[in-house]
C-alpha cells in the first residue's frame, strides 16, 4: 500500500503559523506573500477582503459608549497646533506626495 507524504490541514488558515511572531514579522510575512500572486489575484483578494469588511463592519457611533466624550477646548487645540508648527519647523512632516511616494513603495505590489 503506497503512503501519501503529502499533509494537509482542514484549516487552511492553520497553515499560516504565527507562534511567537510580533506584529511586524507578520505584517512582513504577509505582505510577501502576497507579493508573489498574480495580478489578477492581488485584484481578487481586495475584493474579498473588501467585502468581508463591508459585511462585518458596524457603526463606531452605535457599538461604543459616547457620553463621556467632550469636545476639545481652545486650549487643548491650540497646544496641538503648536506641536504640529514646531514639528514642520523640524522638518518632521512630510509633504502630500511625498507621502504619497512612501505608500507607493511600500506597497509597490499594488500596482
Amino acid at each position: 500500500m503506497e503512503r501519501n507524504n503529502t499533509y494537509t490541514t482542514p484549516n487552511p488558515a492553520a497553515s499560516f503559523a504565527t507562534y511567537g511572531m510580533s506584529d511586524e514579522l507578520l505584517a512582513s510575512d504577509l505582505l510577501s506573500r502576497i507579493s508573489v500572486l498574480s495580478l489578477n489575484d492581488k485584484q481578487c483578494l481586495i475584493r474579498y477582503i473588501s467585502e468581508e469588511v463591508d459585511q462585518t463592519e458596524e457603526d463606531p457611533w452605535e457599538t461604543q459608549d459616547t457620553s463621556d466624550l467632550e469636545p476639545y477646548t481652545l486650549e487643548e487645540l491650540r497646544a496641538r497646533l503648536r506641536e504640529s508648527h514646531a514639528a514642520y519647523l523640524r522638518g518632521e512632516v512630510l509633504t502630500a506626495e511625498e507621502a504619497r511616494e512612501e505608500l507607493r513603495k511600500e506597497f509597490a505590489w499594488l500596482s
